[in-house]
């Protein structure tokens, strides 16, 4: 029994020296090998790993993607009037041996680097003027500006510091302290009343511009029209002087005997007193009528 005994026990001491001796690191994972206290070995790849007993110790890190939502804070804007944001960032841990020895733990990796990033929103916050954020043309243009410079100063910083990569960052909702509101209705009231303004002076330019275009477009039409109008009138006229002329030029006397007619119309009426020889042309007229008058006379 004590023979057997001894060996049992060296296969126990031999198994848990083994036992101590392996490790695995898991596909969501990395690892730092220390030794009291000092790394040794950075582990990146997932499986079984080597290690000292009583030596070693294994530090793991979760190497997924996590995210960072802080409490919404209280900013300061360039002009001294209060904002207050809720932001988020997207991290993982990059580079194991700069964050063992940047932070002791997880919470204290989030705790620090929400310390970053209200950092940096504050000195972001602190060079824009207070309009900017509320102005509705220019705000969400102004605010991904700001944000993307932010991301751009994290992910140096981060990596540098605490050997974490920044994925995302962006700031979910901007709102206003129960004392800063009033004043900030106020202000987007004034702003949209000026945009509402805007637009009417436009359309009223626009309409202007319609009634300018349709008042020239009649002128010309007029125009045009009277032109046209002018044209035929004078080829009427034209017509009617040649037809004239033609008549006149196949009846002389018939024609010399209506302008006859015409000049009598005019001067007579009933109120006229004539004293004319017998052989006159309107006594003629008279006697033997427009038939007789209109004959040509015997030579």
């Amino acid at each position: 029994m004590k023979k057997l005994r001894t060996p049992l026990l060296a296969v126990l001491i031999l198994g848990g020296l083994l036992y101590g001796s392996l490790f695995t690191v898991d596909m969501t994972e990395t690892a730092v090998v220390t030794r009291f206290g000092d790394p040794v070995k950075v582990v990146t790849e997932p499986g079984i790993q080597w290690k000292l007993p009583f030596v070693h110790q294994v530090r793991r890190f979760d190497a997924r993607l996590q995210v960072l939502e802080p409490q919404q804070a209280e900013f300061l804007t360039n002009d001294k009037k209060n904002i207050v944001a809720s932001y988020f960032a997207v991290w993982r841990v990059a580079e194991p041996l700069s964050y063992f020895r940047a932070v002791p733990s997880e919470a204290a990796a989030r705790s620090q680097l929400s310390d970053v990033l209200a950092s940096e929103l504050g000195a972001a916050f602190a060079q824009v003027p207070f309009d900017q954020l509320i102005n509705t043309k220019s705000e969400a243009r102004r605010l991904r500006e700001m944000v993307n410079a932010i991301e751009a100063d994290l992910r140096g910083v981060a990596r540098e510091k605490y050997g974490i990569e920044v994925v995302e960052f962006d700031v979910r909702r901007l709102s206003f302290p129960d004392q800063n509101r009033r004043s900030v209705f106020e202000r987007m009231r004034a702003e949209r009343e000026r945009i509402a303004r805007g637009f009417r002076s436009e359309g009223e330019e626009e309409a202007r511009k319609i009634r300018a275009q349709a008042d020239r477009e009649e002128s010309q039409i007029l125009a045009e029209a009277y032109q046209q109008a002018e044209i035929l009138r004078g080829e009427g006229e034209a017509q009617a002087t040649r037809i004239f002329g033609e008549a006149i030029a196949r009846d002389p006397e018939f024609y010399e005997f209506m302008r006859t007619l015409e000049a009598y119309r005019k001067f007579l009426d009933d109120n006229t007193t004539l004293v004319l020889p017998l052989d006159s042309e309107l006594m003629r007229l008279l006697r033997d009528g427009v038939d007789g008058a209109a004959a040509p006379r015997n030579p």
